[in-house]
C-alpha cells in the first residue's frame, strides 16, 4: 500500500497535506473521541466559551494546567515525532501546497514548519490572546505571571480577560486561519490526510474540496474514517512509521 501511496503523489507539486489527532498520539498526545481520550478524563462542558467567560475557578484551574505542562503546550515535556518532521521535510522539498492541522498542540511549528505554510484552524495552544483587544502573546509570557502569583492574568494594555488561543466549543474558528486552510486547499493538486477520521466539519471541508476538485487523496490513519470510500489509497497504521516513508520516496525521486 506504500508503493501505490507513493505512486498517487508522484509528480504532485502541490499537496495538500491534512493532520488531526493520529499524527500526534506518538507524541504521547491522546485522542479526544477514543477509548483513552481526553473526553473520557475531563468534561467537555469545561471547555465551552461560556463556562470559561463565566467562572474565574475555571479560568484559575486552567492556568494551573498549563503552569503545570497537562495540556501538551509550552511547559509539557512533548515533542514532535518522525512524522511532524517528515511533513517538515514534505514541504522543505517545496512539495507542499500547505498544512492544515486539526491540532493545538503546535507540535507542526516546533518540527520547523513556517506559520505562513500552516493553518491551525482549531488555534494554537503555545499562545494566548486578549478577549477584548484581541492583542497576541506567547503563552509563556503569561504563565510566568502566574508563577509570580497571579491566579486570572488580565490583559495589561485593556484589562480584558486573557485565553490560550485554542478553540472552545462555542467559539468561530479564526478568520486568518481559515483563510489559509482554503488557499491550501484550492490549490492542491493532491491531499494527504494523517491521523484524522475526517469526522469534524468544517475541518473536512477543507481536503474534500481538493478532493471534488480530482485532487487524488491518500489516507494514512489507524483504523476506517469517515471517508475512505474518497481515497485512492487507504494505509493503516503509525503515522510515525508510514509517513517518512512516503516522504522519503517522494524527495528522493
Amino acid at each position: 500500500m506504500i508503493d501505490r501511496a507513493v505512486e498517487t503523489l508522484a509528480d504532485r507539486r502541490r499537496i495538500l497535506v491534512y493532520t488531526g489527532a493520529g499524527i500526534s498520539t506518538e507524541s504521547g498526545i491522546p485522542d479526544f473521541r477514543g477509548p483513552n481520550g481526553l473526553w473520557t478524563r475531563v468534561d467537555p462542558e469545561d471547555f465551552t466559551i461560556d463556562r470559561y467567560l463565566s467562572s474565574v475557578e475555571r479560568r484559575i484551574e486552567g492556568w494551573r494546567m498549563h503552569v503545570e505542562g497537562a495540556l501538551w503546550g509550552a511547559r509539557s515535556n512533548i515533542s514532535p515525532n518522525s512524522a511532524h518532521i517528515a511533513v517538515t521535510e514534505l514541504w522543505s522539498a517545496g512539495l507542499t501546497s500547505g498544512v492544515i492541522t486539526q491540532n493545538v498542540d503546535g507540535l507542526h511549528l516546533v518540527a520547523g514548519l513556517p506559520r505562513e505554510s500552516l493553518s491551525e484552524i482549531h488555534g494554537d495552544v503555545r499562545r494566548v490572546a486578549c478577549l477584548g483587544c484581541a492583542s497576541e502573546q506567547p503563552i509563556e509570557i503569561v504563565l510566568k505571571r502566574v508563577d509570580a502569583g497571579e491566579q486570572d492574568p488580565r490583559c495589561l494594555d485593556c484589562g480584558g480577560i486573557l485565553k490560550p488561543s485554542t478553540v472552545m466549543f462555542g467559539e468561530l474558528l479564526p478568520p486568518a486561519e481559515i483563510e489559509k486552510a482554503e488557499r491550501f486547499a484550492a490549490s492542491a493538486d493532491a491531499v494527504l490526510v494523517i491521523g484524522s477520521t475526517m469526522s469534524v466539519y468544517p475541518a473536512a471541508e477543507f481536503p474534500l474540496s481538493a478532493r471534488r476538485r480530482g485532487a487524488p487523496m491518500v489516507i494514512v490513519n489507524q483504523g476506517r474514517t469517515d471517508h475512505d470510500g474518497w481515497a485512492r489509497v487507504k494505509v493503516s497504521g503509525p503515522a510515525g512509521e508510514i509517513v517518512p516513508e512516503i516522504v522519503a520516496a517522494l524527495t528522493e525521486a
